[in-house]
């Protein structure tokens, strides 16, 4: 723990960090030969701060559970993957990082994330992926301990911050759940879901300011059984 507390603290991002990002929603700049050009700005206001935004995120969030594993590689690459995109523009306009229990950011896995964008600073925290057989697990610990769930989902500091839980769902009841009514049930709905996530979208001049770490930090607490719920189902 003594190399996090004297690591470099996080001062938040800054007026040029958006400016770098905005250029990337411009066809014109998003293109390996612009940044390459202008590597040193990203390496200046967006790789630099990210990195000492994990840095301290890493300190407190050990406090929170020392499961969640938070370091460098939980940062996600600025390069997009264009192999299956019709976008074929090389780099993401925004600079995000996600934290899982007991592993490095898994995609298919329950997490925390943010980002930030020219437009916002985004926290989710959930299950996002499709991925069928986490999704089977995850269906079966709700139906079987659904109680728990919804005291969960339901909690007034979670709703009063975070909303209502969110995911796409399924056109028809999925099939292995017996005894549940069909129509007009809390549980019915929840098995439909294809998705179980939760965010928050904030104005993104919340990240030039330190204090966007206690947003964070405060936004995993709040999420965190449901999270943490998702997470066990799944082992």
């Amino acid at each position: 723990m003594l190399d996090i507390l004297i690591k470099e603290p996080f001062l938040g991002f800054t007026e040029e960090s958006l400016g770098f990002l905005k250029k990337l929603e411009n066809k014109k700049f998003n293109n390996k030969d612009w940044f390459d050009k202008n590597r040193d700005v990203y390496e200046q206001f967006i790789k630099h701060p990210m990195r000492t935004l994990i840095d301290t995120l890493a300190g407190e969030l050990y406090k929170v559970d020392p499961d969640i594993v938070v370091n460098y590689k939980s940062i996600f690459r600025i390069n997009r993957d264009v192999r299956f995109s019709k976008n074929k523009e090389p780099y993401k306009n925004m600079t995000s990082a996600s934290f899982c229990f007991g592993t490095i950011k898994k995609p298919e896995l329950p997490q925390f994330y943010f980002h930030l964008s020219p437009s916002e600073f985004l926290f989710a925290a959930g299950q996002y992926s499709t991925d069928p057989g986490y999704l089977k697990k995850i269906k079966n610990r709700i139906y079987s301990d659904f109680d728990r769930f919804k005291k969960i989902i339901s909690d007034k500091k979670l709703v009063f911050e975070l909303g209502s839980i969110c995911g796409d769902k399924l056109s028809n009841f999925p099939r292995g759940f017996p005894g549940i009514p069909k129509e007009n049930s809390l549980l019915a709905e929840l098995l439909k879901m294809k998705q179980y996530y939760f965010y928050k979208s904030y104005k993104p001049g919340v990240a030039l300011n330190p204090d966007v770490v206690n947003l964070i930090v405060d936004n995993i607490k709040i999420s965190y059984d449901f999270t943490k719920f998702l997470n066990d189902s799944v082992k």
